[in-house]
């Protein structure tokens, strides 16, 4: 059952097996039936003729009236069946008579001045020879009654070898396919490096052979885009620590103010750059380790916000769970700064809070701020789009922030949503996997 289920209709090696099979019935269905037709001309053209004689010839041995104990000779002999009835009493060489009574009359035949018949009993048929009150039945076992037993599964058994040696073979044949597909999956979660092992001079060889060249092509792409964006962000960081310290002798210190938050800006949008490139690439590796999240919270809290009022509703038991710590704490400190941003002054301060089930855990942003309109909500966490573009120098940033941390939270196997209200606030709910599910 479970080879079957392995190999579902869905399998190429199935699908040829149940082709072969249909064709082989249709065929077999076809032949039998034009030879059983041909068997049939032949049998009543040729055959019958010289069976008729042939039986004559066994009547005459048996003597008038037919000797019952020469019949027994003769049957056991020449492996016919006879039938003698007498009118007073009924006989037969196989010691179980028929009711004359029962016989289904076929076509009559005339031999040498005598009629016979041709008669039929469960399903047997019978050559009936009348002679005054004495009737006489003759039966030569066909190749049906032969095969009836163990003989007549000989022919199905060899079917079945052979079907299953055709399955068999052709799973063989098309085996390299499982190797492609478990290749292409490996490719797909970020193993580039792996080889598909196909020593096939075939087509699926030249295939298997055609996606490891893929692979290795994307391989040499990555890295040299990767080498790009380091060289890329390793330039743009040197100025920017020239440009830091020459905004230390401006005198002007709202002109400086403004210098040091574009300078942090540019520096922000280089890092989140970085590592939103890096999560979006699949063979990233997160390097897990088992944190308790709320010891995460604290931690991140007390390195950004410590003089910031929050509100913290976290729970009294530790929530451990696999993750990247830096990453996490990342996400954490993102999705607390992007609250603060938008909260207006006299508005109760953002909460944070932790909600654990048996499947997963979340974490929970709130803030009090205006609210964000529903056409935006889908959008928020594209890279680069804004809800107000015009509000960049009030709020600051470029638009990454929120899609960070989505892509911290599916690395992790989570996701976020966002729910907002107008006039009343945004809640940003982080849901990752629980430990219990075998992360």
């Amino acid at each position: 059952m479970r080879l079957w289920r392995g190999y579902s209709r869905y399998a190429l090696s199935g699908k040829l097996v149940l082709l072969f099979i249909g064709f082989t019935l249709i065929s077999m269905v076809l032949v039998g039936a034009s030879m059983r037709y041909g068997f049939r001309q032949h049998f009543q053209e040729n055959v019958r003729p010289h069976l008729v004689q042939y039986l004559e010839y066994v009547q005459q041995d048996l003597g008038f009236p037919p000797s019952r104990q020469r019949a027994q000779d003769l049957a056991d002999r020449l492996n016919i069946e006879i039938q003698i009835n007498d009118g007073s009493s009924q006989w037969s060489s196989s010691g179980q008579t028929i009711d004359l009574d029962y016989l289904e009359i076929g076509h009559r035949y005339l031999a040498n001045g005598r009629e016979y018949l041709r008669v039929e009993s469960e399903g047997r048929d019978y050559l009936m020879m009348r002679e005054g009150d004495i009737t006489l039945l003759f039966n030569v076992p066909d190749a049906a009654q032969e095969r009836k037993g163990f003989k007549g599964l000989v022919p199905l058994i060899v079917l079945l070898m052979i079907l299953l040696g055709l399955y068999y073979a052709t799973r063989r044949l098309f085996s390299p396919i499982s190797k492609i597909q478990e290749g292409v999956i490996r490719f797909g979660a970020g193993e580039l490096d792996h080889h598909i092992e196909v020593h096939r001079r075939d087509e699926l060889g030249d295939l298997a052979e055609s996606v490891n060249g893929m692979a290795d092509d994307i391989q040499k792409m990555l890295d040299a885009k990767r080498q790009l964006l380091l060289a890329i962000s390793h330039e743009l960081r040197t100025p920017l620590t020239r440009a830091r310290v020459a905004t230390e002798m401006i005198d002007n210190a709202h002109i400086k103010a403004q210098l040091k938050q574009d300078l942090h800006e540019m520096d922000t949008m280089i890092e989140e750059i970085m590592e939103t490139e890096r999560l979006s690439m699949n063979h990233a590796i997160l390097h897990r380790e088992q944190h308790d999240i709320r010891q995460l919270i604290n931690e991140t809290v007390d390195s950004y916000f410590r003089d910031t009022p929050l509100k913290l509703s976290l729970p009294d038991m530790p929530l451990v769970l696999s993750v990247d710590a830096p990453r996490i704490k990342l996400m954490i400190k993102n999705l607390i700064d992007n609250a603060l941003r938008y909260t207006p002054e006299g508005a109760p301060v953002p909460e944070v809070s932790f909600e654990d089930n048996a499947s997963e855990v979340s974490l929970v942003i709130r803030d009090h701020g205006r609210g964000i309109e529903a056409r935006h909500l889908p959008h928020l966490t594209e890279p680069f789009y804004r809800v107000d573009p015009s509000r960049q120098r009030e709020t600051g940033g470029v638009g990454l922030g929120l899609y960070l941390c989505r892509m911290i939270a599916e690395a992790h196997g989570g996701s976020l949503h966002i729910d907002s209200t107008l006039g009343q606030g945004t809640t940003v709910t982080i849901s990752l996997p629980s430990f219990r599910k075998g992360l």
